[in-house]
């Protein structure tokens, strides 16, 4: 309600006769998360991300699929999703976007994070079953899906859908790791949003992402669970026995950051 009365688009729409934007509605579920957890000890889900402690929601409970499940069924209001569906022909393009993840691919794995469970607070299977609906009503490679939450910068090709992260990011994140934020040419001081469709075309062939970059090289292996030594470092002075006495991280952290120099180890 709130959207609609400032003139904000929550539903699917068609724009140029042939190009869908399409909004998703989602939130994060732990069970998402399906993927070996590091050796390392490291602070539950919820007492790190503050999802759990900020938001509220009656009686549904966000440590289990009850948010995502309500959430997801927001699509299926007064039966828009599938009057949406019945209205895509296979020639029409899909720009569909979601704050959340609908593919685990879309984050770094476990051992190259500072925190290693991100993921249990990232993406949604509700979500991606909403995504490969959209793929199977359109030809190969009319779906781009532009998501968001993790401030990586993403670009990816998998299963003929093309999956963007253009993260708006903190200040700090940007000066601090600015190589695993960018796509491309676009960064904090851009004056424009990154461009995905022109024309008659998506345009983010040529828009290179650090982390997406790595893994068009180098296979996923979530089963390492082995920390890599920027995030081991980070994660031992953080919460291992020898951390510092209060969890506030300060401007003067000096761990080392993958970003910083597009180096990964």
């Amino acid at each position: 309600r709130a959207c609609a009365l400032i003139g904000v688009v929550t539903t699917p729409v068609l724009v140029n006769d042939d190009v869908w934007v399409a909004p998703i509605h989602s939130y994060h579920h732990k069970s998402w998360d399906d993927e070996a957890n590091v050796a390392e000890a490291v602070p539950p889900v919820e007492s790190v991300m503050g999802d759990f402690r900020f938001s509220k929601f009656r009686n549904l409970d966000p440590r289990t699929e009850d948010v995502a499940r309500y959430c997801d069924a927001l699509n299926d209001v007064n039966d828009g999703w599938n009057a949406f569906l019945d209205a895509v022909k296979p020639e029409h393009k899909i720009v569909s976007m979601s704050h959340f993840v609908p593919r685990i691919e879309l984050i770094p794995e476990k051992r190259m994070l500072f925190y290693p469970r991100l993921a249990q607070a990232s993406g949604s299977a509700f979500l991606r079953a909403r995504v490969e609906q959209l793929k199977a009503r359109v030809a190969p490679g009319h779906v781009c899906h532009v998501f968001g939450h993790t401030h990586f910068g993403w670009n990816a090709v998998l299963d003929d859908v093309r999956y963007i992260e253009a993260a708006l990011a903190t200040p700090k994140e940007w000066n601090t790791r600015p190589r695993s934020l960018q796509v491309g040419k676009f960064n904090n001081t851009s004056d424009e949003p990154l461009r995905v469709y022109d024309g008659d075309a998506f345009v983010a062939d040529d828009q290179r992402a650090m982390w997406s970059e790595y893994y068009q090289k180098n296979a996923r292996t979530p089963d390492n669970v082995e920390l890599a030594p920027h995030s081991r470092e980070f994660v031992r002075r953080r919460w291992g026995a020898n951390r510092r006495a209060t969890n506030r991280t300060d401007d003067r952290d000096d761990a080392p950051l993958p970003g910083a120099t597009g180096k990964i180890v």
